[in-house]
């Protein structure tokens, strides 16, 4: 690839050339400028070898540019117009977090009692960052945190060396009986209980964990659907087509009709936001971590 021409091109000619074209004089530019006549001279000189053409018309007061050299005083000026843009972005981008952060969150747990807290934390004094937040399962969460389509993804507690966790909030699995059913009555319910009647298994991130707490039990569930929404889930154990168990922070603040059992024994989870391990692919993003951080659960 041919050597950018602009390279050789003495970098006080081109903070000179736009100061003549309003000055008229060389003299002026270069005390403007605080260097000396003679150093300007010979920069413009330099310019002109480089280019091939005259940069000054020489011999006429007030000094003027030639075509050429209007030409090459334009370039610095827009030169010089980017380089205050770009450094204006950049000072955004570290007093202000300019920037977008991608966010995957496994589910309802997630979406609706962790992402929105920490959303307003960074608005409160990152009015530039924006969070773009995407739902999906817990599989396809995880894949695209390393996939690097995210920078971050919310998680239940795993054993992953390729990621650094955050722990953010911890909640439990709870039963969801429809309240006309005998089992609404118990005060907990256990593996052996569930297991005999038709169950409804969630599909929003928990599945591992519901099957991990039957087999505990030495049980397996009775599945008859498999649903990922919430609410249609609670619409079917509403209907008596099945019970369910969902994490406790899933649970909508009205469910009617439907009863919510702690189980026994009880099946704790940690919800963390995990990126991965090596740096930030954005100061936003190294902002948004900070900010999750602060409001983490102490170990």
């Amino acid at each position: 690839m041919a050597d950018d021409p602009f390279d050789a091109i003495p970098l006080l000619a081109l903070r000179l050339l736009p100061l003549v074209a309003r000055l008229g004089n060389l003299s002026e530019a270069a005390r403007a400028l605080d260097v000396s006549q003679p150093a300007a001279s010979k920069a413009i000189v330099r310019a002109e070898e480089v280019c091939g053409v005259a940069l000054v018309v020489r011999g006429r007061r007030p000094m003027v540019l030639t075509a050429e050299g209007r030409i090459l005083a334009e370039h610095a000026e827009r030169q010089d117009e980017l380089a205050r843009l770009t450094a204006r972005r950049l000072e955004d981008c570290r007093a202000q977090g300019e920037g977008l952060v991608r966010i995957a969150s496994f589910g309802a747990s997630a979406s609706t009692h962790i992402l929105p807290q920490l959303v307003a934390a960074v608005a409160r004094r990152y009015r530039k960052l924006q969070i773009e937040i995407t739902e999906n399962t817990d599989q396809p969460t995880l894949q695209a945190l390393h996939d690097g389509r995210v920078d971050f993804a919310t998680i239940v507690e795993i054993d992953d060396p390729d990621l650094e966790l955050l722990p953010l909030k911890h909640d439990h699995l709870m039963a969801l009986v429809r309240t006309a059913d005998p089992l609404a009555r118990h005060r907990t319910l256990d593996a052996q209980a569930l297991a005999a009647v038709p169950f409804i298994m969630t599909k929003g991130g928990s599945e591992p964990l519901v099957r991990a707490w039957f087999a505990r039990g030495g049980h397996a569930p009775m599945i008859r659907h498999s649903i990922q929404q919430i609410t249609s889930i609670l619409a079917l154990v509403r209907a008596g087509m099945g019970v369910s168990i969902i994490a406790e922070t899933a649970v909508p603040e009205t469910h009617a009709g439907v009863t919510v059992t702690p189980l026994e024994p009880s099946f704790p989870r940690t919800i963390c936001l995990a990126r991965r391990v090596g740096g930030f692919a954005s100061h936003a993003a190294e902002i948004v971590w900070r900010t999750a951080a602060a409001r983490a659960l102490v170990r």
